[in-house]
């Protein structure tokens, strides 16, 4: 049986107020004609289907497009949510879909989701595990107890029994790590102190698990383990990632084999660093490009409005930035600002990296509010 194991389309999201819904069409486009080339029996799509829980009508849309053009090719989709994603939202239609080969788990009903298909090597067991944390497992858990988010999915696991003579696929939506380590990304979703961490070792009675979650494509714990990654760059931290999908052929029991497919972006991601007349100069020399840039100006002085200068031949340039403050700020922050400015300041410098702007004067306001309504609560 062969399988494409993708993650983390997200679906309608934004960069710096720009939307990337033609990039992510050009990409599904491409993840089609990969499947019309390879004729894969079935995908593995690992969560973070959509940015948001509640979509734009457009990646609404792209989705409905992407799977319809599947189902035309005879491809079975299985299908979990993310964190990102709303988990009810996406099981709509989820009984009628089934019946054309397209399964969907959203919501965790308690039971770990279950699919059998046959090939010419006997039955495949495939495994849906939904994004989970503690929170949604103990309506169902009874006395066990359920603290952290591995304990979480371990109870899940445990509410089947798999058969370790068969093939046993697992789709999972989790922070999954090796000795506790992952390489990760700016646009990821970190937990502090990692609490959402889950060993691998959790997941090795399984002959293939797809992971979702995190956007670099790597191999965690054993080669049978792994994160797909998202298929486009959504973030200046993945600028040296290659993206694309996985290509999983699963034979007999314990003869299965890997193969990564990349995909071309509709728009290259890059970052140029200089002063602001050499950038200008090399500007000119090569004509310019369409690829998202994000710029760092090595200038110490003041440079007349370098963003639209640069946007005549750079016009996706995403972000400029000084050199001299992004490498200064965080010391800035934690020696000069005084201890009880400190919390609001790093409130502000997190918005402005989740938003691409700074808060304006009425949400620093409210900010500000709630910070001292904290302070007096803790004492």
């Amino acid at each position: 049986m062969k399988l494409f194991h993708c993650s983390d389309l997200h679906l309608g999201k934004r960069m710096f107020e720009r939307s990337l819904l033609e990039d992510q069409r050009y990409l599904i486009d491409q993840i089609c004609r990969l499947a019309a080339l390879h004729r894969p029996d079935g995908i593995l799509i690992s969560g973070d289907v959509y940015d948001k829980t509640i979509p734009p009508v457009e990646a609404v849309h792209l989705l409905d497009d992407f799977l319809t053009q599947l189902h035309r090719m005879g491809i079975c989709v299985y299908l979990i949510a993310g964190n990102h994603d709303s988990a009810g939202r996406l099981d709509f239609g989820r009984r009628c879909l089934e019946e054309q080969n397209v399964h969907i788990c959203g919501m965790f009903n308690g039971t770990l989701a279950h699919v059998e298909k046959q090939d010419a090597y006997g039955t495949v067991h495939f495994y849906l595990l939904p994004f989970l944390k503690p929170a949604l497992v103990l309506p169902y858990a009874g006395s066990a107890a359920i603290s952290t988010y591995a304990d979480a999915v371990r109870w899940a696991l445990q509410t089947v029994t798999i058969d370790p003579a068969a093939r046993n696929v697992l789709l999972a939506h989790q922070f999954v790590t090796w000795n506790g380590i992952a390489e990760q990304s700016d646009s990821e979703v970190k937990m502090l102190g990692g609490v959402d961490a889950i060993d691998a070792s959790l997941l090795f009675g399984f002959d293939y698990v797809a992971l979702g979650h995190l956007h670099s494509p790597q191999r965690i714990g054993k080669d049978t383990i792994r994160y797909a990654g998202s298929p486009m760059k959504y973030s200046f931290s993945e600028l040296r990632q290659k993206k694309g999908l996985m290509m999983v052929e699963l034979r007999e029991k314990g003869d299965i084999s890997m193969e990564f497919l990349p995909l071309e972006p509709l728009h290259e991601m890059r970052e140029i660093r200089g002063n602001f007349v050499d950038l200008l100069e090399a500007a000119r020399e090569c004509g310019g490009t369409e690829d998202y840039i994000r710029v760092i100006l090595t200038d110490s002085g003041i440079v007349y409005d370098p963003v639209r200068r640069l946007q005549a031949y750079y016009p996706n340039l995403m972000t400029l930035e000084r050199a001299e403050r992004r490498e200064m700020r965080i010391a800035t922050v934690w020696k000069e600002m005084p201890q009880e400015e400190m919390g609001i300041s790093l409130f502000s410098q997190f918005f402005e990296k989740q938003n691409g702007k700074s808060m304006d004067g009425h949400q620093r306001k409210i900010a500000e509010t709630v910070w001292k309504e904290m302070e007096e609560e803790s004492k």
